[in-house]
């Protein structure tokens, strides 16, 4: 092969990327050409069935209408012909069952709008061949309503369990210091220490889904039930942080920790009653430095209802535009206590969550099996027998904290 020169190399070079990538331009030209063609054929064949169907029912409407005719019926345009069904429902204020008495009596010789009354309560009827229209049943789903999660919103950061429990060396008592003479005389002063301890307390559910429901639901129905089980084990979360009974295997939330307290079921409400809260704290002399106010809904509104002497609100604005109240952040959830009645009452949180132990020995897990046994009632049950999924959430967690009186519950009525 003779030798080339740099030049005739870079020519040959050139054409060869030249041929290879008009190669390719041509080849994506041809599939887009293709798919174009493709596409406009689809369109034309849906554009096609949608015109057939537009005849058909074209052709029912000119053959009722025809049939209306030889009949002595007059031909009303639709939106009357609504217009008179809507009046039919308003004055049978809304119950359908007495639609056909009201038809009668306002339409009497309207057979065509009586006989679309007939045929609705017949549809809604199964045993008058409303097992005959199928049901359509929407992709979107209605969930529940769920009290809001208070947890993540505090600026608390989980402290891992590692073997399942934590303890901490907490000084409940300082030493003592003051002014003496020449020659003391006074005795030794030290600290006094306690512990605060963390031991993982296990937060369990456990679902069975019918394989059946999985293989056929068009909601996506195992998802739905992994949210839901994941926003009720926050809620559960919130419930033993304020009030977990400490029991063998129940966190001790926020009102078993000995507390600072003001008010009860029986004191009213007052504009002054947040900042002596917050006075409590500063009086035990608490870093405040991750304030937040918890309450529930209802305690907010009385909050935002409470007017100063002069007829101005005290809190309202503050709360509708920064959500604060004395100039610390609110959160609000049902998950805090309400009692109703002659008398109601709820509870009103404050405190500085930098003082607030929460331990993880595992945050969530979430599994599903089909091959699982479970027992319900004191039966097993097998999974695979059944044909049915179990789905499984398990978390441990545990509440303490490093000074109770960093924490006010208070407790007022409206």
């Amino acid at each position: 092969m003779p030798s080339l020169t740099k030049s005739e190399l870079d020519d040959l070079i050139q054409k060869r990327v030249d041929a290879t990538l008009k190669e390719a331009s041509e080849k994506t030209a041809r599939e887009l050409a293709e798919k174009e063609k493709a596409d406009e054929k689809a369109a034309n064949a849906a554009a096609a069935k949608k015109e057939d169907v537009r005849k058909q029912f074209e052709e029912l409407r000119l053959e009722a209408e025809q049939k209306a005719e030889r009949y002595g019926h007059a031909i009303e345009k639709p939106e009357v012909k609504f217009a008179k069904l809507i009046t039919i429902f308003a004055s049978a204020g809304g119950d359908v069952s007495k639609m056909p008495a009201v038809a009668n009596k306002l339409y009497a010789d309207d057979a065509e709008t009586k006989s679309y009354i007939a045929k609705a309560l017949e549809a809604g009827t199964p045993s008058a061949g409303g097992f005959g229209i199928p049901s359509v049943l929407s992709s979107r789903t209605v969930e529940a309503l769920y009290a809001m999660a208070i947890l993540p919103k505090l600026g608390v950061s989980g402290i891992p369990l590692v073997n399942g429990n934590l303890e901490f060396m907490r000084m409940s008592a300082s030493a003592s210091v003051g002014w003496v003479g020449e020659l003391p005389s006074t005795g030794t002063t030290q600290p006094a220490y306690n512990t605060v301890k963390l031991t993982s307390k296990k937060l369990f559910a456990l679902a069975e889904l019918s394989n059946t429901l999985l293989r056929n639901n068009v909601v996506g129905i195992e998802s739905w039930l992994v949210r839901d089980l994941q926003k009720k084990f926050r809620i559960a979360l919130d419930s033993a942080l304020l009030y977990g009974a400490g029991t063998e295997y129940t966190p001790l939330g926020l009102s078993g920790q000995g507390v600072q307290t003001l008010g009860s079921s029986s004191t009213a409400l007052l504009q002054t009653h947040p900042d002596a809260m917050v006075a409590l704290l500063k009086a035990a002399n608490v870093p405040m430095t991750n304030l937040h106010w918890i309450m529930s809904p209802q305690m907010e509104t009385w909050l935002k209802g409470l007017i100063a002497p002069t007829g101005a609100w005290i809190f309202r604005q503050e709360m509708i535009a920064w959500e604060k109240l004395a100039g610390i952040p609110y959160h609000v959830s049902t998950s805090v206590s309400y009692t109703g009645g002659g008398t109601p009452y709820s509870d009103l949180w404050l405190g500085d969550f930098d003082e607030l132990l929460w331990g993880v020995g595992m945050d969530i897990e979430l599994r599903m099996s089909q091959e699982a046994s479970f027992v319900d009632g004191g039966v097993t049950y097998s999974a695979f027998q059944r044909d049915s999924s179990l789905v499984r959430v398990i978390g441990e967690h545990d509440f303490n904290v490093m000074h109770p009186v960093s924490f006010v519950r208070g407790t007022f009525t409206a």
